[in-house]
């Protein structure tokens, strides 16, 4: 194993880091809220009357994941929950006026570049990625993994535990 394909290796991870929390950092600035109150807000664009678990299951969060997040964006009135005329238990997501405002000023990709540039690579290139970080991963011996279900920008920011 050469240790400077190793270092070089680790470089692009800082590199990969470096240029998320760069994206992250200009969300905030701009609008206000993080990556993933953003991407929770595009999430709800795209699909009008989503529900928190349809949401959860796009965004590959936790259910509770996401409903700790729309509470905040509720109280700040970026979004609004409506009861289903069909089903009362059933609770559908939209946008104000001032989430569609946050929205409109944002710079993009909303789900973050990690996830763009990842959706953009050629499928066996993703796929061969994916094998390659699983092997890292077991060589870190690290075996919580319930930092998968948690949006990026969370992970990233130097408060987050």
């Amino acid at each position: 194993m050469s240790t400077s394909l190793a270092t070089e290796t680790l470089k692009q991870f800082r590199i990969i880091i470096a240029a998320a929390r760069h994206h992250f950092r200009d969300l905030e600035s701009t609008c206000g809220i993080s990556g993933a109150q953003l991407w929770i807000l595009s999430a709800i664009a795209e699909t009008p009357g989503i529900t928190v678990s349809q949401l959860s299951e796009t965004l590959s969060v936790h259910v509770s994941t996401a409903s700790n997040m729309l509470d905040k964006l509720a109280r700040s009135g970026l979004l609004e929950r409506l009861r289903s005329e069909e089903d009362r238990r059933v609770v559908n997501l939209r946008l104000t006026e001032n989430g569609q405002a946050v929205l409109d000023r944002a710079p993009k990709p909303f789900t973050g570049l990690v996830p763009y540039a990842l959706e953009k690579l050629p499928e066996k290139t993703l796929a061969r990625l994916h094998e390659d970080l699983n092997l890292l991963i077991q060589q870190m011996n690290y075996t919580d993994y319930s930092a998968s279900s948690k949006p990026l920008s969370t992970l990233l920011r130097r408060d987050a535990s």
